[in-house]
């Protein structure tokens, strides 16, 4: 196995070995693989468990980051692509958070026969509202997000954080969300923002025909429920189940709800 994918990405390979089934964890912005821990160990008995990070999410993949590559989300899109063939894997389900979700369905798109199903966590085509859509941000909102983070970024992030993850009677959450997001080297970071809240890939989810649950917590600052029903009425073959859980990162917050809703899909 060349280790060029393996070190870009960190792979790490865990769970049964000699499981049928492998399930794929993709992080979300600011996190890294650890943010699947919980929920990646719940199936850790039955499936071999692939995680990764993408490039730039932390000091291990950053010097593996340049802007020229990492312009669009196909750029992550293609580095999945990587892991599933070094390490020899097809028919696999892919769990995404946040835009892991959005890259890994483009990945599946691209490969179909490589997937079998793919569950997306909170996950969103278009970050922006546009006419009747409601992304969830204006142009406005992101400017000035964009403008903090390049002032200061880790002053931003002790702002940012605590908002996303929200479950402010358990700060220790927050504080958690604010050392991965500080672990990233704040150009490359402002870069990956930038890529992620100004992608459109509405049109691109119309293509997956792969069986998709969509998971979303009932309160989520990033991606409004609006997102959840355009995804699912826009995606061939998806179903939107709602978990009672606040924040952004409910594999983090709300670990046990999000396997609970995982179960009966993986098992259909």
């Amino acid at each position: 196995m060349p280790m060029s994918v393996v070190k870009r990405n960190n792979v790490q390979v865990l769970g049964k070995p000699d499981a049928a089934e492998t399930l794929v964890f993709a992080h979300g912005f600011g996190t890294d693989q650890t943010a699947w821990q919980d929920v990646a160990e719940a199936f850790a008995d039955k499936y071999k468990i692939v995680l990764f990070d993408y490039v730039g999410a932390n000091e291990k993949t950053t010097p593996f980051f340049n802007t020229r590559k990492y312009k669009h989300l196909q750029a992550y899109a293609d580095d999945i692509l990587d892991v599933l063939e070094e390490l020899a894997l097809r028919q696999v389900t892919l769990i995404g958070h946040s835009v892991g979700g959005m890259t890994g369905a483009l990945a599946a798109i691209q490969e179909p026969s490589w997937f079998s199903k793919l569950i997306l966590v909170n996950a969103s085509p278009r970050y922006v509202n546009d006419n009747d859509y409601q992304g969830g941000f204006d142009q406005q909102t992101l400017d000035e997000l964009f403008a903090q983070m390049q002032r200061d970024f880790h002053a931003w992030a002790g702002g940012f954080a605590p908002r996303i993850m929200a479950n402010a009677d358990r700060p220790h959450l927050a504080n958690g969300f604010i050392q991965t997001i500080s672990a990233m080297r704040p150009d490359v970071a402002l870069a990956i923002a930038r890529v992620i809240f100004q992608s459109d890939h509405r049109a691109d989810i119309a293509q997956l025909q792969h069986p998709t649950l969509l998971i979303q917590g009932t309160h989520d600052l990033a991606v409004p429920h609006a997102v959840g029903h355009y995804m699912e009425n826009h995606m061939p073959n998806a179903w939107l189940t709602f978990i009672d859980a606040e924040g952004h990162l409910p594999h983090i917050s709300h670990a046990d709800k999000v396997v609970q809703a995982i179960r009966p899909f993986l098992f259909s």
